[in-house]
């Protein structure tokens, strides 16, 4: 009797021993087999996601490189103003208000450089400007013996603006090649304010934030190690203005790679 009890007991435990061990397996089966259908049904964002990273692996393809480098520059910029437009009643004394000179401000941001098809440079540049302009008013009123020569319009000449500039580099047969590099530089940019315009500029519809730039200058680059810029600017109004305003920048400054820096 005492035999049989210890018998049962025995075949009772190894049921529920390989009972367990069928279940596991069972599972691990079924889980493995609703990973491999994840990865041949995939979830329609999924699917879109990887389809836009292989259209742009073949758009940009062709362009190498793209050095990431860090830039900063002195500004030197002017504004010549024609304020025709402006009826308002306000005036202001002409020789306060007109510098015609250029006033120094700054730049720093971030820049892209690389080659396209393995013979065409470039460089993309993102950065903020801190632009303090001297103005340079175009037209002159004047009502002798009473008022002396006066303007009806105040421009903004410090502002803040982001800037977007995308450059193509022509590399110039100057010196030892093998040293340093030197490239002829042009293309367009597009600057943005972003700080607060005047409650004058406002009212006179002449608070334009757009400036389209057309750019050209020269650059030297030693070995990659860093890069030297002397770059113009000239920028226009991209929309209508009562006070049309047309901004003259010079840019002088470097830009070192990210990887040199950090």
């Amino acid at each position: 009797m005492g035999i049989a009890n210890t018998f049962t007991i025995r075949f009772l435990c190894l049921f529920i021993v390989a009972s367990i061990l069928v279940g596991s397996s069972l599972t691990a089966q079924t889980l493995t087999k609703k990973q491999q259908d994840s990865a041949f049904l995939l979830h329609p964002g999924q699917e879109r996601m990887r389809n836009i990273k292989k259209s742009l692996a073949k758009t940009f393809v062709n362009f190498t490189g793209n050095n990431l480098s860090l830039y900063g520059s002195l500004n030197l910029s002017k504004q010549n103003i024609n304020d025709n437009g402006i009826t308002a009643p306000i005036n202001y004394l002409y020789n306060s208000l007109n510098s015609n000179t250029y006033e120094a401000g700054f730049s720093g941001g971030f820049r892209i450089d690389g080659i396209y098809n393995e013979k065409h440079r470039y460089s993309f540049s993102f950065g903020v400007n801190r632009i303090a302009a001297g103005n340079n008013y175009k037209n002159l009123h004047s009502l002798a013996p009473f008022i002396n020569d006066f303007t009806h319009f105040k421009a903004d000449n410090v502002f803040t603006s982001i800037n977007i500039a995308v450059h193509y580099k022509k590399l110039l047969s100057i010196g030892d090649m093998n040293k340093y590099k030197f490239y002829a530089v042009i293309g367009p940019s597009f600057d943005y304010k972003i700080s607060s315009i005047s409650e004058e500029n406002l009212i006179n519809g002449a608070g334009n934030r757009a400036i389209m730039n057309g750019d050209f200058g020269t650059e030297f680059d030693n070995k990659g190690y860093y890069i030297l810029f002397a770059h113009y600017k000239y920028g226009v109004n991209m929309t209508s203005s009562s006070a049309p305003i047309q901004l003259n920048r010079f840019e002088i400054g470097m830009s070192i790679k990210t990887k040199d820096l950090f």
